[in-house]
Formats: structure tokens, C-alpha cells, sequence
């Protein structure tokens, strides 16, 4: 069986940048999930505009493979707004599970794979080897939110960045299908008080235990 550490948690919250440097350091594939829902987006502002319907993106879902768009395509805040808004939606989520699911049995590696979403440990993945749900408080996730839009020359303030992530995480949350929840068994890590660096190693002593047993 695939070794599968399964990532969930909040908008900003520090997980994208805590899957990324497991999987380095374990020498294991890394599958952003938020990349599907950011693609879909994206072809369908390109081919419909921000009139876009829900009937739009379930058959653009159909044939979609992410591995056709730049990832440094998907990365602006009007990609995460609607990226939010088509993962509510129950067809394409059922649409997308499949396409998740084959990363583990396509994994690159043979070691293992590290996925990050919002609900990996609870739906995608639920018998994965070790379960984390990120989170942060909402200030400090703003705060880190504004950083990469500045750094990307983004133009948005902090009160519109606090506004997003609050409508986000109500989205997230509320949504009729696999709202944002922790696992059961997941383990919960906050993020607000310390830094990547010290995440990485409270994580990372949970994935060497497991990988041990």
C-alpha cells in the first residue's frame, strides 16, 4: 500500500508550504489538490468570463487535466475566489475525486506521496498513514496572504485579504460536500506562533514514526 500523508486546513494556514518540504525531505510525490479547483477556474474565466455557469465548469471538469496549465498560472487571489466558489460544487467534486485518487496509483515515487486540500483526510484519502489539519488564526493567515500577493505584485490591501479569507473559510466550511473539517484521527497542528521551520518538525516526527512502524 502506498504510504499517504494526507494535509487539510485553512486558506493561508501554512499547509501548501508544510506538504511541499515533507515531500522533500521524505523523498516523496507532492499533488497540491487547490491546483484542480485553480485550473478549473482558470479555463473557465478564459472561455466564459466571470459570467461562467455551473453547468460550464462540470463539463469543463470532465476532460480536465491540470498537468495542461502553468502552475504559476493559477497562483492569483481572483483564481482563489472562484477556485472557492467551483469546489462547492457536488458534481465537480465527484468529478475530481477520481483524478485525485489516481496521483496514488500513478505516484512518481515509490516511496510514497504527500496531498494537500481541504478534504483529503476526511474523503480522498481517509485510510492515509498520517492525518494533519493545519490552522492559523485569521490575522496571521492575512498577514501571510498580503505577503505573497505583494511579493507577486499583487495590488490588494489587508482588509480585502481578511474579507476573502473569511468568506472563503465560511465557504469552505458551510459547502454541502466535503466541507472543511478536521479527521478524526488527524493530527492538529496551529500554525500562528510558529514558524515553516518548526512546523516542518513537529510534522515531521509524526510522518518518521509512522514510516517506522
Amino acid at each position: 500500500m502506498t504510504f499517504t500523508v494526507a494535509i487539510d486546513g485553512l486558506a493561508g494556514s501554512g499547509k501548501g508550504t508544510l506538504a511541499l518540504a515533507l515531500a522533500d525531505k521524505f523523498n516523496l510525490a507532492y499533488f497540491d489538490t487547490g491546483l484542480l479547483y485553480r485550473g478549473l477556474a482558470y479555463i473557465a474565466l478564459d472561455e466564459f468570463g466571470e459570467d461562467f455557469t455551473k453547468t460550464n465548469v462540470i463539463n469543463i471538469a470532465k476532460s480536465f487535466r491540470v498537468n495542461t496549465l502553468k502552475e504559476s498560472n493559477l497562483r492569483s487571489p481572483i483564481l482563489g475566489k472562484y477556485a472557492s466558489e467551483i469546489g462547492a460544487i457536488p458534481e465537480v467534486r465527484k468529478i475530481l475525486i477520481k483524478i485525485q485518487r489516481e496521483f496514488k496509483e500513478k505516484s512518481p515515487s515509490n516511496k510514497g506521496i504527500v496531498v494537500d486540500g481541504r478534504d483529503i483526510g476526511t474523503v480522498i484519502f481517509p485510510n492515509a498513514n498520517v492525518k494533519l489539519f493545519i490552522s492559523a488564526s485569521l490575522e496571521e493567515r492575512a498577514r501571510r496572504r498580503l505577503r505573497d500577493f505583494l511579493t507577486n505584485d499583487e495590488n490588494i490591501s489587508y482588509d480585502e485579504v481578511i474579507k476573502q479569507l473569511q468568506k472563503r473559510d465560511q465557504r469552505d466550511k458551510e459547502r454541502s460536500v466535503a466541507p472543511l473539517v478536521a479527521a478524526k484521527d488527524a493530527h492538529l497542528i496551529d500554525t500562528t506562533n510558529i514558524n515553516k521551520e518548526e512546523t516542518l518538525e513537529i510534522a515531521s516526527s509524526l510522518v518518521a514514526k509512522k514510516l517506522s512502524d
